[in-house]
């Protein structure tokens, strides 16, 4: 007895990442409406309805690791952390993660100038054509090279951003875009002024738009200074109100926050990323001497579906659950990955990034595996 198509259809429609990546495998009819276009953009979209993520955790060992979010609150079970082995291993080792947006991650090597793009659920990679011949390959001390990675939607395209500000090899500020839909570089003309100074080397993606620490003029105003990818325009945020002490931009969920490190607590306010009512609005207060203990660091990686909750990276060593009505805290417990670790949210996705002839290209035989092939020729 066979099932109708319409059926088939529905049923891995409705399924996650992982077991239709299994389901690939029954047959030929199968794995070709997986990989259509079609049912890609439907079914990444519903990825999103239901805020399908996973956590990708970059360890200080240099390796990257995949859990799901929903087994970090297992109810005291112990998560389990799996390493990115496999084709895409010699591609984030010793990477840096710069960025996730909609489904897809950007990774970096060799100060920038290596740059891949990751799809973490399917583990496949592509690599990012060099940076033209004009944009310096590296920058003195006194120079600064920026990069940041996300999604326009309004032309349905991963962009990658680099900024450099140099004194030396051209006087002023040189940006350029990457498009991944016509896999090519081109120059932004319309850039802040000389004055303006980034800070940090990571822009971080909301609404949109990508976001950077900027101080300008004279007197050093801060400010924070924005790239709409779809309009390929910069323009100024304004900070959140009565917040002036230790500022830090950081990722949380697809949106960023501010950090505002007071002597004896730290106050976070999020981005509003509807576009309605206020820009800013504060979610929490950590005290020093609270539930978490003392701290160097912390950081909201996210929050629970009903926001009683958050998740929060402490000291870039371990994860907990924080009530942050009744203030108490749980700890989060991931079997497999190193003592220091920095974490990361991705919307699990099928979306594809490479052609056949690039996955021939990425994706080689290991060394072991070219031994064995090796050795089996030889008996």
């Amino acid at each position: 007895m066979s099932l109708p198509q319409d059926l088939i259809d529905l049923v891995l429609f409705r399924l996650p990442v992982k077991p239709l990546l299994r389901c690939r495998c029954v047959c030929k009819g199968w794995c070709s409406l997986i990989d259509s276009n079609a049912f890609v953009k439907k079914h990444h979209k519903r990825m999103i309805e239901c805020s399908t993520r996973g956590v990708i955790i970059s360890g200080f060992d240099g390796k990257f690791y995949l859990t799901d979010f929903e087994s970090l609150d297992g109810g005291g079970d112990e998560a389990v952390a799996v390493p990115m082995n496999g084709p895409v291993k010699s591609i984030v080792s010793g990477a840096e993660f710069f960025g996730a947006a909609n489904g897809l991650v950007c990774l970096s090597k060799n100060q920038m100038n290596e740059l891949f793009i990751l799809n973490p659920s399917t583990r496949k990679a592509r690599k990012i054509p060099s940076a033209p011949a004009y944009f310096p390959r590296s920058f003195d001390s006194s120079e600064i090279g920026l990069c940041g990675f996300g999604y326009d939607h309004v032309n349905d395209d991963y962009k990658i951003v680099k900024i450099g500000e140099c004194h030396v090899k051209f006087r002023g500020i040189l940006v350029i875009v990457y498009s991944l839909k016509t896999n090519s570089w081109k120059r932004i003309q319309n850039v802040p002024s000389k004055n303006t100074q980034f800070l940090g080397d990571r822009g971080l993606f909301a609404n949109g738009a990508l976001h950077w620490f900027t101080i300008s003029g004279i007197m050093d105003f801060a400010n924070i200074v924005s790239y709409d990818l779809g309009l390929e325009m910069f323009k100024e945020i304004p900070f959140p109100p009565h917040g002036t002490f230790g500022r830090s931009l950081v990722p949380v969920e697809e949106s960023f926050g501010i950090l505002y490190n007071y002597p004896s607590r730290v106050d976070v306010w999020l981005m509003n990323n509807s576009g309605e009512g206020n820009l800013w609005s504060k979610v929490l207060s950590l005290k020093q001497a609270g539930p978490l203990g003392p701290f160097s660091f912390v950081r909201p990686v996210a929050f629970s579906k009903c926001h009683k909750n958050v998740l929060l990276e402490v000291d870039r060593a371990k994860l907990v659950w924080y009530d942050i009505k009744r203030k108490r805290v749980k700890n989060v417990r991931i079997h497999g990955i190193p003592n220091s670790f920095e974490s990361y949210l991705f919307i699990e996705s099928l979306l594809q990034i490479t052609n056949d002839k690039e996955d021939k290209l990425l994706q080689k035989p290991s060394q072991d595996n070219q031994g064995k092939k090796e050795q089996k020729k030889r008996y």
